[in-house]
């Protein structure tokens, strides 16, 4: 049966793929926008109706809530779209999220579900030696200090206490970093030039180091990098592609199993340096060169067990496959601001 959605961020890359394939589905969906956001127009094209207003207006929010079922809660300020000030981020995160909470309180017995996007950003995940074994929901402490991470803590808090005190069928979905469309491909630490920039100013002798032998072996852009810790270890992320998000979305709405809990999506599988970095030279032509980094290192992965158990979460999309669609992506010369499906 259709279903009225509210989508908050829906002119995002996550918020207009998730709105899109809603809209395939045949449930009517009401995108919840900044005023005079340019994309607007290309939601409305594929069938979404369109609300302005600001997160921080409790009356907004209400009114743009009125009539749904669903609130999909993905509008947020990040570090990618700002620069923000903390009372920025304080009002459009803390406070719109408490706003988008008390209106799907207000909606009574005619909401069915409220799910609000969080991220990975709300755990430290770079200590000296990396993570061992894969980080579960509760196994890392949400202890970041950044305004971005930070607000999003108090925000899953928030939902926490809706759901407890208020009996709000809520759920929060953690992100790892997300890639959109072709992003794989001019993801910045696959680049040696960012680790170039990055050591530029080091003036301990093991930093300086391997400063000036990533200056002797760079070739201009693009060179791309295998970065390893110290030891020679290389790398290890767990990134997330935006059609996996939606395939989550899809699986987790109104599922009953959610409510009240916090997940962790991610892609299917972790990818080290030594990987990855090779296939997109591979692909690209592009030069690489493997570098010692001395520096706390990238090394996590996630267990993903709760979302599969829970809702059917089921990535599929391997790395390889993610730089292979980009390539796609980027030949076809596309802007748009909702990527080709697979």
């Amino acid at each position: 049966m259709p279903l009225n959605i509210l989508v908050t961020g829906i002119t995002g890359r996550v918020g207009a793929n998730v709105a899109r394939h809603f809209l395939q589905q045949g449930h009517k969906v009401r995108g919840f926008v900044w005023p005079g956001d340019r994309q607007s127009d290309k939601l409305k094209q594929i069938g979404a109706e369109i609300v302005e207003g600001d997160l921080s207006s409790s009356a907004d929010v209400k009114a743009a809530a009125d009539g749904q079922e669903v609130i999909l809660h993905l509008g947020a300020a990040f570090q990618a779209g700002g620069p923000f000030t903390p009372e920025q981020y304080f009002d459009t995160n803390v406070k719109g999220t408490f706003n988008i909470l008390e209106a799907a309180l207000g909606l009574g017995d005619s909401l069915k579900h409220v799910i609000v996007t969080s991220t990975d950003a709300t755990m430290f995940k770079y200590p000296a030696e990396g993570i061992a074994e894969p980080i579960t929901e509760s196994s890392l402490p949400l202890s970041t200090t950044d305004w971005y991470g930070y607000t999003k803590v108090l925000d899953e808090h928030l939902v926490d206490r809706y759901v407890r005190h208020e009996n709000l069928p809520a759920t929060v979905i953690r992100f790892s970093n997300v890639w959109g469309a072709g992003e794989v491909l001019d993801f910045g630490q696959f680049h040696l030039k960012t680790f170039i920039d990055q050591f530029e100013g080091r003036t301990d002798a093991e930093g300086r180091a391997a400063y000036e032998a990533m200056q002797q072996a760079y070739k201009g852009e693009p060179h791309l990098a295998i970065a390893c810790d110290r030891n020679g270890r290389p790398w290890k992320k767990q990134m997330i592609e935006v059609r996996e998000i939606v395939h989550a979305y899809d699986c987790a709405v109104t599922n009953p199993n959610t409510f009240g809990k916090v997940y962790q999506i991610a892609s299917k599988e972790p990818f080290t340096w030594d990987v990855i970095v090779p296939y997109i030279a591979e692909r690209t032509g592009a030069p690489v060169t493997r570098v010692n980094l001395p520096a706390n290192p990238t090394f996590y992965e996630y267990d993903l067990s709760a979302a599969k158990d829970d809702f059917g979460y089921d990535p599929q999309m391997s790395v390889q496959d993610i730089v292979d669609e980009a390539l796609k992506f980027r030949e076809s010369g596309s802007d748009e601001i909702i990527p080709t499906q697979v």
